[in-house]
């Protein structure tokens, strides 16, 4: 009987021993990978850090700055450098706040890209970042660079230092001048920009031309203003020979985009640019039960309101707070589950719920909500199109309004414009959207599109990742077109070369018919003397 049990506890310890040593190879095979994930948005950071955990249960060893640390114990080759001091200085502007909807469309996005400035120098400052930054640190290494392919092309720095590849990651499809480090088309004719209303679809000429002196405004504020603010930046904590920043963010290997294809408008890639999306859908969980039982006990179904996490409802005006809770008074027969960021809601009618935070995804998944009133984040998009759920859209600012325009397109979404909202076209909107079964029915075939995928996004993401890891970078899979300058990729010299050559050929041709002409002519003269 003590022999069996010293067996057993034998037994035990080499089953234990031989998971640690499973355990131990598979981190000392895995890769040391850092990622700079910096923007202080929480929909950003979820999309991120669903990645960065699983190449982590893969073995590699992750070091991630954020300014949402998770503090899981359980992931012991998972460090965090927490930088969650940004988003002091993000609820210090007016870029979380809904009267950035007032600002023009390039005020917008060009404040938006501003904000990676300070970003870069919050970041930067941290004493973490520092010690590992050292020039006199020679043991600290990475194998791969993550980094946010967003406002901070700063950050290139990082891969630089350490001599690494980099990836770069975006949670949602990224302005056009952040395709250009990999030499990807973005040709303003028919292919869309996010920072406009203006899908593939039947674009007008105004809208091409304005399209097209868009993406020239934006790329001259990028190349001449952005860069060599953020290179100033960087010399100052990485040193004065560190190269350009505008020359190492041509130096990505590749680029994660978070892009619905069946959602987004189908636009040309080279082999560098790859698709994921839905990294922050959950599976499903219970509902808490206050929840559940106020859901389940709508009459003739339940509305779902939330702005996401960079529009706070509670700063909408009092004179488009009142529409809302005038509008849903008079929808009775419906529960209206309100994301409300403050403790009370002045006038809170009897079907209305209201809270701080709300289990979204699950929420969308109860069968009785019928329409999802959103500002049209995308990931409040993916959540929508996964749980088929038909959204009212009303966007404030960055991507909203194209995600919406797009849900518009696509049959799955009625969009209102904050500033002409009124209880009158809230109230007809909700019962189109609820009533008209359209909606759903295209919402159920757009889901079925989105989710019809040879493999998962993950699985994608993941190979290559460690493809890139194994080939140290992946440039390779980029076009020439990153290098070449602007008119070269234009083809203006071509056409400059054909201008003169077909100027010349014309003043040749011109030249040769005046001689023509005048010996024709010194030809008659002659001959009517001699006549």
């Amino acid at each position: 009987m003590l022999l069996g049990s010293r067996q057993g506890r034998m037994g035990c310890l080499m089953t234990s021993l031989l998971a640690c040593l499973v355990s131990c190879a598979a981190y000392a095979e895995g890769a040391r990978i850092l990622a700079i994930l910096s923007f202080p948005s929480i929909s950003h950071q979820v999309v991120y850090r669903a990645l960065t955990k699983e190449l982590a249960r893969r073995g590699h060893q992750m070091v991630v700055v954020t300014p949402d640390p998770i503090n899981d114990p359980t992931f012991p080759n998972y460090t965090e450098i927490d930088i969650s001091r940004t988003y002091q200085f993000f609820r210090e502007t007016d870029f979380a706040s809904a009267r950035l909807a007032q600002a023009s469309t390039y005020e917008q996005f060009t404040g938006f890209y501003t904000t990676g400035d300070a970003i870069c120098e919050t970041t930067m400052v941290n004493a973490k970042i520092q010690a590992m930054i050292d020039p006199n640190n020679t043991r600290e290494h990475f194998d791969l660079v993550f980094i946010e392919w967003l406002v901070t092309p700063c950050m290139t720095a990082f891969a630089h230092r350490f001599n690494a590849p980099i990836i770069g990651l975006s949670s949602l499809p990224p302005i056009g001048v952040m395709y250009d480090s990999v030499g990807n088309p973005t040709n303003p004719s028919y292919i869309p920009e996010i920072a406009l209303p203006y899908t593939d679809r039947n674009r007008t000429f105004f809208q091409r031309l304005h399209a097209t002196i868009y993406n020239l405004r934006f790329d001259y504020f990028f190349q001449n203003n952005l860069l060599p603010r953020q290179d100033l930046i960087t010399k100052r904590f990485f040193g004065s020979s560190t190269p350009y920043i505008g020359d190492l963010h041509n130096q990505v290997s590749m680029l994660f985009l978070n892009y619905l294809e069946c959602f987004h408008n189908p636009r040309p890639n080279v082999p560098a640019v790859m698709y994921v999306n839905g990294f922050h859908i959950n599976p499903p969980k219970q509902l808490p039960l206050d929840i559940q039982e106020f859901l389940d006990s709508a009459p003739k179904g339940a509305i779902y309101f939330s702005l996401g996490s960079n529009v706070r409802s509670d700063q909408l005006t009092a004179e488009k707070r009142s529409i809302f809770l005038e509008t849903f008074s008079e929808l009775r027969d419906y529960h209206v589950l309100w994301k409300w960021e403050s403790d009370n809601l002045p006038g809170q009618p009897a079907n209305v719920k209201v809270s701080k935070w709300m289990p979204q995804q699950d929420i969308l998944r109860h069968p009785k909500v019928k329409v999802f009133i959103t500002q049209g984040g995308l990931q409040s998009t993916e959540e929508a199109i996964q749980t088929k759920v038909p959204m009212l859209g009303i966007p404030f600012f960055g991507d909203q309004d194209f995600n919406t325009k797009l849900g518009e397109d696509r049959g799955v979404t009625l969009r209102l414009e904050v500033n002409d909202l009124t209880k009158e076209t809230l109230l007809v909107a909700l019962t189109k959207v609820i009533e008209d079964k359209s909606y759903r029915e295209n919402m159920e075939r757009l889901s079925a599109l989105v989710n019809d995928q040879i493999t998962t996004p993950m699985e994608r993401a993941v190979w290559w990742t460690e493809y890139v890891l194994r080939h140290k970078g992946a440039k390779h899979l980029r076009t020439a077109a990153v290098d070449m300058p602007w008119y070269t990729y234009l083809l203006l010299d071509i056409v400059l070369f054909l201008l003169v050559i077909t100027s010349l050929v014309v003043v040749l041709l011109s030249i040769a018919v005046r001689f023509i002409l005048r010996k024709l002519e010194l030809y008659r003269s002659q001959k009517e003397k001699t006549n």
